[in-house]
Parts: C-alpha cells; structure tokens; sequence
C-alpha cells in the first residue's frame, strides 16, 4: 500500500486500486495455449473440410432500386421490424462524403467506369449488414432521393446543379440501367457468433488495408457490435466528456466541429478533438473506461491495449442490461463529478502550462474516481475542490516521469493507479470536518 505524506507531517494510506467490480462483469484475459504446428497432412485435412474458408455469393442491384431496397424492412417471428439492409450511421467510420465526392459517384456511372463492389454480412436470413461500401450505397440513396445536386463533376461539368428528378431523361434512364455489384459473406461462413466477429474481422482489415487506415475503434465499433458498443457509442455524447476532450459538442454537423449551450457558455472543439471524433477515438475513452476497471488482471498492461479492449468487448457484449444499466451511471456520474471538482483541466498533468487532455491521466483518474472510497466522499470533495486540486498538482509534479506517457507496462499502470488513489486519499484526509 503506498503512503502520502500529509501537511501535518503524518501519512496518510492511498485508496487502494483494488477489486471493485460489478456482479457479471469480471471477464477472463488468460491466453489461450498455443498448440502445437500442424504437419502437412493435418493441414490437408483441415482445407479439404473448409476450416476457415468464407462461404461468398455475389450479387448485382440496379441503381434504380438502391433507394427501394435501403428502405425495406423484414418482420421476424417476435413482430420486430428491423432494416432488410442494416445501414447505421454509426458503423464504421465517421468520415462523410461531402456533395462533391458524391457526385464523382455518380458521374462514375454516367461514363460506365467500374465501381467496386460493396461488401454485405449475412447477419440472419435474408438480411445484412454492410461491412464495406455504406458511402457508396449512402451517396446513391441520396441521389434517387433528390437529396443533393450534382456538383464538381469533371466530364459532365453541364450537369451542374441538376438533381436527379432534373436530369435530362435520356441521361436519367441510362443511369437507371446501371448496376452496382455486391459480395455476401453468406452465414453458413461462422459456427458461433465468436466465429463469425474473427471472420468478420478478416474481411473488413483485409478490404480496407488498401486504403485510409481504419483506426482500431472503427474496426471494432464495425466488427464487434453489440450492446456494450451501442452503450459506449451512446456514452461517447455526453457533452460533459465531450467539453473534457475538446470534442465537437454538435457531432451531426458536417464539419464535426459544432458548436452547443453548456451551463450558459459555450466551446469550440479543438483540433484534436476533432481528430479524435473522426476516427471515433471518444467511444474508445469509454469503452477504456470500463474496460480498466479489469487492468489488474491484464499482465501486459497498455502495451497491448487495443487486444485488451477487443477481448474486453467481445466478452462484454454479453453483460447483462443490469450490468449495462450500471455502467452508464457509473461513467455520467464520474464524468459530472470530475468536471465538478475539477472543470476543463481534469485530464490534464496540472503542474504543466500544456493544458492537454491525456490518456494516461484519464485511465487511472477515472478509475479512482468511481471507487466506493471516493464516491462517498464526492460531495465534500467538490465544496473543498481546492484540495484535491492541490493534492492532484503536487503528486503530477513528484512523479512528472510516471505521467510522462512513456511508461505502459503492468507495474506503471499500478503504481499511477496508487499514486491518484494517494492524492484523493490526501485530500479527502484534508477535508472539513463537521
């Protein structure tokens, strides 16, 4: 247990970073046994019955359809109405096409020039989900919706300014006449619903190592969906946590960089911030969150930190609603709380003029926040925020090559986790006695 020396020249013991977890929510991180190299034969064997191999079929959908099909819907044997074609704004990336890009889409298939096929997920029978391809399918729904004119085209610059209802008919009809090819990942692929997110994963790297690459929140929000990422999606739009990160407070606008009303003032997002939202780096904050409170049991601690958070998904999808339920009070209480006690700078080393939020004070700050020993004291901590800021600056200052964000392994994740817990520990040793 660490000690912190008290102005009264006692000491006082630190919170300790220990157990505290929910009923249903510890989850295993032991490595599974590595076996031993297969010989030629067992891998004959293995190919020949089709281990690991993805069953496919392919598809073409005329253009003239696209905004039929994204709006058809399939009733399943409950009464539940859900989307033929899964298209969520919110799986895979944030980035959007602008008019311009979606244009250049169009114009494609006014010249005939191949497009690449979109990539679908048999999810049940008969319906799907898009792991690659949501723009193109979003740009073309838009158009035959007579969202958006026609802007930017190089070899059709007369076009300029016409919508699809305004387009001459001859160039109407040829459009109707094309098609945009599809490849089904089918879902006789998978034997388990573990199976199928590996597979799936698969895919979608091997599509996209080509092009911008996917940071690992936008593989695993399109590849481990489930209801803890809904939760953490959800999360990741508190506006408070989106003031702490300088995130956009308005995350629908076509910048990303909004601007919203929070207790009678208002921000602007940072460029970092922005950075952040666009490559969905807020909802792994949360998901981070969660995801700590089990570092303990993580031996390699954040220096395999995005295996650690995938592991810790794919099992948590699994929580119950009550542990769910727990989680989204738990983080809104905590967030609220640190902005109470600590405002704008709480991510931040406070004993430095950078006043830039950082991961490796979010994790273990979170973490000792929402243990019982503090919660109980938040509210005196608040009326007394000098203290714990104080204390807070000190500890930053004492151990400045702790936090410098180079230290990641198991022991320094600890002893940062020991070193907050001992700053609350003094503060809360401060506070007014009544």
């Amino acid at each position: 247990m660490t000690n912190k020396q008290t102005k009264g020249g006692g000491s006082q013991a630190a919170i300790p970073a220990t157990d505290f977890l929910l009923e249903g929510e510890r989850v295993s991180f032991e490595p599974e046994a590595v076996p031993p190299k297969a010989t030629d034969e067992e891998l004959n064997s293995r190919y020949a019955k089709g281990d690991i191999r993805i069953v496919t079929e392919q598809a073409r959908y005329p253009l003239a359809g696209i905004l039929q099909m994204l709006r058809e819907t399939k009733q399943d044997e409950s009464g539940k109405v859900t989307a033929r074609y899964m298209l969520d704004p919110d799986y895979q990336r944030r980035h959007r096409w602008d008019d311009t890009r979606k244009s250049r889409l169009i114009e494609s298939f006014l010249l005939n020039v191949p497009v690449p096929p979109v990539f679908l997920y048999e999810r049940d029978l008969a319906r799907f989900e898009v792991m690659d391809g949501r723009q193109r399918l979003t740009a073309l729904g838009d158009f035959y919706d007579d969202k958006f004119a026609l802007t930017g085209l190089e070899y059709w610059p007369d076009l300029e300014g016409r919508r699809y209802s305004t387009l001459p008919s001859k160039v109407r009809d040829g459009i109707d006449r094309r098609y945009i090819s599809s490849i089904i990942l089918l879902q006789e692929t998978a034997d388990s619903e573990e199976q199928a997110a590996t597979l799936k994963k698969l895919v979608f790297e091997r599509l996209n190592s080509g092009g911008v690459k996917l940071s690992s929140q936008e593989t695993r929000n399109a590849i481990y969906s489930g209801p803890l990422n809904t939760l953490c999606l959800q999360l990741s739009e508190n506006v408070t946590f989106r003031r702490l990160w300088g995130l956009p407070l308005d995350p629908d606008s076509e910048s990303g960089n909004g601007v919203q009303e929070h207790d009678d003032a208002t921000d602007e997002a940072t460029l970092a911030g922005i950075r952040m939202f666009q490559k969905m780096e807020d909802v792994e904050l949360v998901l981070r969150f969660f995801a700590y409170r089990q570092i303990g049991e993580f031996k390699a601690g954040l220096n395999k930190i995005s295996a650690f958070l995938d592991l810790f998904l794919v099992r948590g999808n699994r929580f119950t609603d009550k542990v769910l339920g727990q989680y989204r009070l738990m983080f809104e209480s905590t967030i609220e709380f640190l902005w109470q006690v600590m405002g704008p700078d709480a991510f931040t080393l406070l004993n430095t003029s950078a006043r830039r939020a950082t991961k490796i004070v979010y994790d273990p700050l979170m973490y000792i926040a929402n243990s019982p020993a503090v919660v109980s004291h938040r509210a005196a901590l608040i009326e007394s925020k000098e203290l714990l800021r104080e204390e807070l600056k000190n500890m930053y200052e004492s151990s400045d090559d702790l936090f410098s964000g180079r230290r990641t392994n198991f022991a320094d994740t600890q002893q940062r986790n020991a070193q907050i817990g001992a700053a609350f520990a003094a503060a809360i040793a401060r506070l007014p006695r009544n």
